[in-house]
C-alpha cells in the first residue's frame, strides 16, 4: 500500500472532486483515478460511490478515512524519527568483561547522555568472547575496551598505545584461585613464597598484561619462582570450570560471587598476605573514534559517570 495513495484518498475524501483533490495532492486527474483505483483494488471494496452525479463516500470509505488517516500519521512519525537519527545513531561493540560495575557504568553515560542529548542514541553492542584488549581497537572488531594493568603501590597509569586514548575506571583486587587437590587449598595463610615452582595459569586475553606489567619480576622479589601460562578458553565459565589443582587461576573480587566461586566447595579464592595483586582498569578507544559527536559525547559521558564512581 502507498503511503502516497492514502494521502490523495484523504484529499479526495475531503473534496469529493477529482479536479480540486488532484490539484491539492499536485497530481494529474487522471492519475489520481488511477491511485485510487489501485487502492479500491488492494482493499477489494469501493470506497468512493456516485450518488445523483455527485461524488460521496461509501460507509466502507467513511470508515477507510480514519485507517488512512492513522497511517499516514504513523509514517510520518516513523520518517521523523529516522530521520533524526542519522548523525545521532551510533552502534558502539564494547566487550563483554563480566565486570558488573563496566555494565552500570554504560547504564549511567547513557542516561548522562540523553540528559544532555536527548536526540542522541548509542545502542550498544555487546562481543562475546575474550576479546578486550587494544588489539581488539586496532583490528577494529571493537570500539571500546576495558583494559587492565597491575597495580603496585598505586602506579600512575600506562603510557597508551600511539592512536590510543582513555581514562582510569577502577581497581579491582585480584585473588589467586585454587581446587581442593591443590596443596594451597589448605594453607591457612598463603604467603608470596608459598607459590615458589608454580604456575599461574591465564586467560589469553589477560597474559599478555601479566607479562608486561613485570608479575613474574615481582614475585620473585617476594622469593617466589613462578611461571605464566596461557591457555584458550571459550569464555569465562569455561575458564573458572578448570580444574586448578596444578596451577593457580586468577579471578577479580567482583567475579568471586558473580560466578558462584565462594559457593563452590572445591574452589578457594584468596589473597597473599604479604603480596597484593591488583588491576587498575582503564576505559580505551580509537582517538578517531572521537571524530564522530556522538561517540564523543558518549565517551565524554562515561568519562563523568567514571569520576562519580561506580
Amino acid at each position: 500500500m502507498d503511503i502516497r495513495h492514502l494521502e490523495e484518498f484523504l484529499a479526495l475524501s475531503r473534496n469529493l472532486n477529482y479536479t480540486v483533490a488532484a490539484q491539492e495532492a499536485h497530481v494529474a486527474r487522471p492519475t489520481l483515478s488511477e491511485h485510487i483505483a489501485e487502492l479500491e483494488a488492494e482493499l477489494g471494496c469501493l470506497l468512493f460511490a456516485k450518488h445523483d452525479g455527485r461524488l460521496a463516500l461509501t460507509p466502507i470509505g467513511k470508515k477507510f478515512v480514519r485507517t488512512a488517516e492513522s497511517l499516514v500519521e504513523q509514517v510520518s512519525e516513523i520518517v521523523s524519527e529516522y530521520r533524526s537519527l542519522q548523525g545521532n545513531f551510533l552502534p558502539v561493540r564494547i566487550a563483554a568483561t563480566n565486570l558488573p560495575w563496566l555494565e552500570s557504568l554504560i547504564h549511567r553515560a547513557k542516561g548522562i547522555l540523553a540528559s544532555g542529548n536527548p536526540r542522541k542514541i548509542v545502542e550498544v553492542i555487546s562481543t562475546a568472547g575474550a576479546a578486550s584488549t587494544v588489539g581488539a581497537l586496532f583490528d577494529g572488531s571493537n570500539d571500546i575496551v576495558v583494559s587492565g594493568c597491575k597495580s603496585w603501590d598505586a602506579a600512575e597509569a600506562p603510557p597508551m598505545p600511539q592512536g590510543i586514548s582513555g581514562f582510569r575506571l577502577q581497581a579491582e583486587p585480584i585473588m589467586l584461585l585454587v581446587t581442593e587437590g591443590n596443596p594451597l587449598f589448605s594453607k591457612s595463610e598463603p604467603c608470596a613464597r608459598d607459590l615458589d615452582g608454580s604456575t599461574i595459569l591465564l586467560p589469553p586475553d589477560i597474559y599478555d598484561g601479566y607479562m608486561r606489567d613485570g608479575v613474574v619480576d615481582r614475585f620473585r622479589e617476594y622469593g617466589a619462582d613462578v611461571s605464566l601460562r596461557s591457555l584458550t578458553f571459550g569464555d569465562h565459565f569455561e575458564y573458572f570450570s578448570h580444574g586448578f589443582d596444578k596451577e593457580c587461576g586468577v579471578v577479580p573480587t567482583t567475579l568471586v560471587p558473580r560466578f558462584g566461586i565462594d559457593r563452590r566447595r572445591e574452589c578457594r579464592a584468596f589473597e597473599l598476605v604479604d603480596l597484593k595483586l591488583s588491576t587498575v582498569f582503564y576505559v580505551m578507544y580509537r582517538d578517531e573514534f572521537t571524530e564522530d559527536e556522538t561517540a564523543r559525547l558518549f565517551v565524554g559521558a562515561l568519562r563523568k559517570g567514571a569520576s562519580e564512581g561506580v
